[in-house]
């Protein structure tokens, strides 16, 4: 095998030692015709992490170019087409690196990497705009939350807000590609499986293939009210003793004695008590508000929210939505959409 025949470079002396000096064999490339980026980058989630917290073993800093813009459009900070703008200019960045104005198709390698930005964007925006849904709705809860009770939360705020930013960043999908004499389509996320990444009810809701708590938005393609909230909680016993609900005794004479030991009102310590309400604004934009308190299935079986509140009796296409949109939402017994459900004890005696 041949080698380098030194003898054809004269040796130098630098701060790092001692080598050949090859410095007038070295061709140099034309700025811009190389993604060096490309060469140092792996872009399976599209994060980074400096120097310095990788030395210092810091893994908690990693972060995402996504994360800011998502952020700012959320906080109201970022418009739509400011937000199509930056995911243009992040996309391009993941695709070309440093070369500037590139031309031609796209590669395979390059829709691939197109696709996949694509898939983590959105998914990183429904699940800013869950945890921002979530985050609101804890402050409702009555009493002291326990791993026995459950509660659900919806404000369709966040489902117009997710919806805006998905369509900014499909618009922006599609633009990089007709830019570069290429196509884009939205992948049918919801047969895939990854109802995480199809839209806000979806991502809310969870994934009905596993185990899961949230299971209260039944059509994930049923446009919710503007100015809509609504909320539900459970009780539970957190000690997992056994409630008597109720004592039946036969009497002698052939009559029945019932004594009912549940209590008026919802009761956070009860796991048989629960409590919904909806606000919404109608088209005057006056708030309303209403609320009922109720007992659960014995067995945690779900309960259609139209079936506990009926808002609006008025003939009005918002009217209809609202009602419509309630009759798409349930609310169940903490534990009754696990594998192996574990429900509050009860006992129902008869004498």
């Amino acid at each position: 095998m041949n080698g380098v025949n030194s003898t054809n470079y004269p040796v130098i002396q630098s701060p790092y030692g001692t080598h050949l000096d090859i410095s007038n064999d070295l061709q140099k490339v034309p700025e811009g015709s190389v993604n060096t980026d490309s060469f140092v980058r792996f872009d399976s989630n599209f994060s980074y992490i400096t120097m310095e917290d990788a030395l210092r073993g810091d893994f908690s800093a990693v972060k995402s170019p996504m994360d800011a813009p998502i952020n700012a459009f959320m906080d109201g900070k970022l418009s739509e087409t400011e937000l199509q703008a930056e995911y243009e200019r992040l996309l391009k960045k993941e695709l070309f690196g440093s070369a500037k104005n590139p031309t031609g198709p796209l590669t395979d390698a390059q829709k691939e990497t197109a696709s996949r930005f694509y898939d983590l964007f959105r998914e990183k925006i429904l699940a800013a705009a869950v945890e921002r849904n979530n985050a609101e709705g804890q402050q409702y809860i009555t009493g002291k939350m326990n791993a026995q009770r459950g509660w659900s939360y919806y404000n369709s705020d966040y489902y117009y807000a997710s919806e805006s930013a998905i369509s900014a960043i499909t618009a922006g999908a599609q633009a990089v590609a007709q830019e570069h004499d290429s196509t884009f389509t939205v992948p049918d996320y919801l047969a895939k499986g990854e109802t995480h990444r199809y839209n806000f009810n979806s991502a809310l809701a969870g994934d009905p293939f596993i185990v899961s708590e949230n299971h209260f938005v039944l059509d994930p393609d049923m446009v919710p009210p503007k100015n809509f909230q609504w909320f539900f909680e459970s009780g539970s016993n957190a000690q997992g003793s056994i409630q008597l609900t109720s004592m039946t005794v036969s009497n002698a004479d052939g009559t029945k004695t019932v004594t009912d030991y549940t209590t008026d009102g919802f009761d956070p310590t009860d796991g048989f008590k629960g409590r919904t309400w909806v606000c919404w604004t109608d088209e005057s934009g006056t708030e309303h508000r209403q609320e009922a308190e109720f007992r659960l299935d014995a067995q945690g079986k779900p309960r259609k929210v139209s079936d506990l509140l009926s808002p609006s009796k008025q003939e009005t296409e918002s009217a209809s939505l609202l009602n419509r949109f309630l009759s798409n939402l349930q609310c169940s017994a903490k534990g009754y959409f696990e594998r192996f459900a574990v429900l509050s004890p009860n006992l129902d005696l008869r004498i």
